[in-house]
């Protein structure tokens, strides 16, 4: 079981490789992800933001 929490910020939930494999890690009880609400909000608009410009 895992011993300790990791808090992800937006830096590594976005790009999707590197949130991928961070995640996977994770999942094998390595230890437990964790970000906030306002993180997730970073993260997710600057996905949108660069998917935006590129149309």
């Amino acid at each position: 079981m895992a011993q300790f929490n990791v808090i992800y910020d937006s830096c590594v939930l976005y790009p999707a490789p590197l949130r991928d494999l961070l995640m996977r890690l994770a999942l094998t009880d390595l230890y437990h992800a964790k970000w906030t609400q306002e993180i997730h909000k970073e993260w997710s608009g600057t996905y949108w933001t660069l998917h935006l410009l590129k149309s």
